[in-house]
């Protein structure tokens, strides 16, 4: 049997980590019949709107369907903002980690290495009492450690906090993998005929298709050799939760409109902001081939000076997090 791995908040999941290997054929009736209608709940609403608005907030950076640039916004460390607004982009980072607490995230990545971020705070609140070249320094410390910090979960986890959901809904978490966790635990528990308070279900990204309010989730960097959802679970179940399993999330804010096929979703930390991302979906309605690590190949640029360049939304695309209701 395989140990059961909670995640650092896992007080609220079962263990049923034996079963989540198998959650994945046993979850699909749900995952289909929920994929065939809309959420009334108005809290997905709110996420969504929440989410366009921070894209709007950042400038509005778009990577098109063909995986381009479309428009460039307000990077992560930059002081810029729209007319009218007083919250510069870097301090809007800030305020997500504050969805999690004051003190996120809790360790700051530096160049002398992690630093405490009560450290850094107080060092923070005692720059107006120096120079304003002592000002200067120490807020610039301040605002580069905060961005240089992975902060895409965070963005995750303050959508899902501003729209209402309790921590025994959804893992609130600077890890992605900790809320996918949670959702695998939600299905293998459904699969057992168990109750869970969890909001979302873990669905297989190609072959369920996405609504308003789900989440689509990757893996990377040294995860991303995981790409495809019956390998998921196995791999996070092999992996503590005080291990990084890095991997990446954003949230569908558009998907097949009037049978469209087109696909929108807005993630933060995509190329430095709170970037939407636009995909067209296949005859299945799932995302198309070209969007996924593996099932085509991307763009050889190695040849080429001008008018090439990879696709900023091809990833390995695993898993989808569907809300239940």
């Amino acid at each position: 049997m395989t140990r059961c791995l909670l995640p650092a908040f896992g007080a609220v999941l079962l263990c049923a980590c034996a079963l989540v290997p198998h959650a994945a054929a046993a979850a699909v009736p749900a995952c289909a019949a929920t994929a065939s209608q809309a959420s009334q709940d108005p809290r997905i609403r709110q996420a969504v709107e929440e989410a366009r608005r921070q894209h709007q907030l950042f400038g509005g950076q778009t990577i098109e369907r063909n995986g381009g640039m479309f428009h460039v916004g307000y990077h992560e460390a930059e002081w810029d903002r729209p007319p009218g607004e007083s919250t510069p982009a870097w301090e809007r980072v800030a305020t997500f980690w504050r969805a999690l607490s004051e003190f996120e995230p809790p360790a700051l990545v530096t160049s002398v290495g992690r630093v405490r971020r009560a450290e850094v705070a107080s060092a923070a609140a005692t720059a107006s009492t120096g120079t304003r070249a002592e000002v200067a320094v120490r807020e610039a410390l301040l605002r580069t450690a905060i961005v240089d910090t992975p902060w895409s979960a965070a963005f995750i986890s303050y959508l899902m906090k501003t729209a209402g959901f309790s921590r025994a809904e959804f893992e609130f978490s600077d890890s992605h993998a900790d809320y996918v966790r949670a959702a695998l635990a939600a299905s293998a528990a459904e699969a057992a005929g168990r109750d869970s308070t969890q909001a979302f279900r873990a669905c297989d990204i190609a072959t369920t298709r996405p609504r308003a309010g789900d989440l689509i989730c990757a893996t990377r960097a040294s995860s991303a050799g995981t790409a495809k959802f019956a390998a998921l679970s196995a791999a996070l179940a092999a992996t503590s939760a005080s291990q990084a399993f890095p991997m990446h999330c954003d949230l569908v804010v558009r998907s097949d409109e009037g049978g469209d096929a087109k696909l929108e979703s807005i993630g933060g930390n995509v190329v430095n902001s709170v970037t939407l991302s636009r995909m067209t979906l296949n005859a299945r309605k799932v995302p198309s081939a070209v969007y996924i690590t593996g099932a085509a190949p991307g763009a050889d640029c190695s040849r080429v000076r001008t008018q090439c360049r990879e696709n900023l939304s091809r990833r390995p695309w695993v898993v989808l997090l569907q809300f239940r209701r």
